[in-house]
């Protein structure tokens, strides 16, 4: 049984949920058959017009679930997992503002009407690359994969439904050293254009940019730092945001007393103010580092603008590590990865060990150690000659 309620606004005088002549929202509460508890918005002011939804919905249910009622039931389950706050809000602007406007545009109201050629068309209407589509494909999966299991549908229409191909990205680049000492001496250019800190955002910068280059941070963990994540020897200890998992490394004297003198607003953190949402200050930054790179200018020899990004610090530590020859199973203890795995993906071409192992194979292959007759000594000390004049 469903009923309705309003929930009345701040200057509403009423607080009565029960009463019906104000213009706040009106939601719908209760418990169907099929979807078991429900709660959400009526999208409507009126009373009348709420209540003459619930009781179609209470007929849908009777029969068959409607687009609308399986989509809301979903979200709720996937709040209740306790999801990270960015994915949420992906899957509800994915599933409230594409596929319901989509579904009401081509006449589809109930569940049982989605079928694999609605499910082509409405991946036909998709204006993405294949890495969100990819994503988007998934989301559908876990959607109809949570219809099957509460038996609204017979089957998963998914399962026929191919993957979008995979995007094949830009192999991992990094900054060399010579563009490095570029982007420090870019901080000394540059200029804040307003906010509370506009006196201090350069030297922020410069940190923050020794910060990730030295520790391997990513953006949101540099810029989330408290202060009680580094010891008096130097070391830095934390757990990554994204993962979770531990990391330890130690930073070289200048960044450490760059850190410590650095004005901050909250005696707590390095670079946040403590105050608002870290998801707010990281892309701050991150306009910050757009116009770092512009004033920068790095390019490639050719001439031809590189494209930078913030995650390249990172990338620089982890490559520089490499071929200085430590082992790709301790980097990828240092750069907080569940998995040694992950970082091969990223970062193997750059394991010292394994390119003078493969140099050695090539040259061996050019002049492999058997047996060989006088003249086919001769012959190699010729090719050998011949080599040396390329």
């Amino acid at each position: 049984m469903l009923s309705v309620y309003a929930r009345h606004s701040d200057s509403c005088k009423h607080r009565d949920i029960h009463y019906r002549q104000c213009r706040c929202p009106k939601w719908i509460r209760g418990v169907l058959d099929n979807a078991g508890a429900v709660r959400m918005s009526a999208r409507t002011r009126s009373w009348g017009k709420a209540e003459r939804r619930a009781r179609e919905m209470e007929q849908n249910a009777e029969g068959r679930i409607t687009i609308e009622l399986a989509v809301s039931a979903y979200l709720n389950d996937e709040r209740g997992r306790r999801l990270k706050p960015a994915t949420l809000r992906q899957k509800r602007a994915f599933f409230e503002r594409q596929l319901l406007p989509w579904c009401k545009e081509h006449g589809l109201c109930r569940l049982d009407q989605f079928q694999i050629s609605q499910l082509r068309r409405f991946r036909q209407a998709w204006d993405v690359n294949s890495t969100a589509a990819g994503r988007r494909h998934e989301r559908l999966r876990s959607f109809f994969a949570f219809c099957l299991a509460n038996g609204w549908v017979a089957k998963n229409p998914t399962d026929t439904l191919k993957r979008p191909v995979a995007f094949r990205s830009r192999p991992t680049d990094y900054f060399n050293r010579r563009e490095f000492q570029r982007i420090v001496s870019a901080t000394e250019q540059y200029e804040y254009g307003g906010g509370r800190d506009c006196s201090h955002r350069a030297s922020r910068l410069r940190t923050l940019v020794l910060l990730m280059r030295w520790s391997g941070l990513a953006i949101k963990d540099a810029v989330g730092l408290p202060r009680d994540c580094l010891d008096n020897r130097g070391n830095l200890f934390l757990r990554r945001a994204k993962t979770g998992v531990p990391v330890f490394v130690p930073l070289p004297p200048l960044v450490v007393s760059l850190l410590c003198n650095l004005p901050s607003v909250n005696p707590n953190y390095f670079f946040w103010s403590g105050r608002g949402d870290l998801c707010s200050a990281v892309k701050g930054y991150q306009r910050s580092f757009r116009k770092l790179f512009h004033i920068a200018d790095i390019r490639y020899p050719d001439g031809t603008s590189k494209p930078c990004r913030s995650h390249m610090f990172r990338d620089t530590f982890a490559v520089e590590l490499l071929l200085a020859g430590v082992p790709i199973d301790r980097v990828s203890v240092l750069l907080g990865h569940h998995s040694v795995k992950m970082t091969e993906k990223h970062y193997l071409p750059w394991v010292k060990d394994r390119q003078k192992q493969l140099t050695a194979l090539v040259r061996h292959a050019w002049f492999p150690e058997v047996r060989q007759s006088p003249m086919d000594q001769d012959s190699k000390r010729a090719d050998t000659k011949s080599y040396a004049c390329l």
